[in-house]
């Protein structure tokens, strides 16, 4: 089973968190991103729970776990608590966008449906394929993980991702996803041909830069 991960997108200039591998949205930060275009146009707020009250809403659900043959916690999956959070499959997100305001119609279809989820899990493959046959092509310089380290910093600082920590690249953008994939597979390709680690990274990141320019 693939490791459930929280990414955050960007939408109308706030952060929207998904998880990768189920692709459930968080409804409270549509509802606060709804909430602010709202404001933005004299409109009142709108609260969560009412959404779900609605009998539309109640038919939606119901026809979603049938059609796709889910569970009611793989359509809406509440935890509860200080920090809890209200996870919903991506159908139900975009009707409840829809609900908070019209506007976000359009934007929020071509939003969802971008891919940027399969192409985290892609870069994600690709990296784990890159430091596969590195370690093998150079066992010595890979006997610390630093090296590991080293390179996929590296990668990192050529998409433009200068955060740190394991989840950097939550915040990445579908190009800097992209590019990073790309790098990841060169370097796997150049790393059979070249003797020397510096140069082989460096020459895959330097070609995919020219080639995205």
């Amino acid at each position: 089973m693939k490791k459930e991960v929280i990414m955050k997108r960007e939408f109308f200039g706030e952060f929207i968190q998904q998880k990768t591998h189920c692709e459930m949205f968080s409804a409270n930060d549509i509802v606060a991103v709804g909430n602010k275009l709202r404001y933005k146009n004299g409109l009142s707020n709108k609260v969560l729970s009412a959404y779900f009250e609605t009998q539309e809403t109640k038919d939606l659900i119901t026809q979603i776990k049938w059609e796709f043959n889910l569970q009611d916690t793989q359509v809406k999956n509440v935890k509860r608590g200080r920090n809890g959070e209200t996870w919903v499959h991506p159908l139900v997100f975009i009707d409840l966008a829809m609900w908070l305001s019209p506007e976000l119609k359009v934007k929020v279809l071509t939003w969802v449906m971008d891919g940027l989820t399969q192409l985290r899990d892609n870069s994600g493959n690709s990296f784990k394929a890159m430091n596969s046959a590195l370690q093998v092509k150079y066992p010595t310089q890979f006997e610390s993980p630093i090296n590991f380290i080293r390179v996929a910093n590296a990668i990192a600082k050529s998409c433009g991702v200068y955060e740190t920590g394991s989840d950097k690249w939550q915040y990445a953008t579908k190009e800097q996803l992209e590019l990073r994939d790309r790098i990841q597979n060169l370097i796997t390709i150049y790393c059979d041909v070249i003797d020397d680690l510096e140069t082989c990274v460096n020459k895959a990141i330097q070609k995919e830069l020219t080639l995205s320019e």
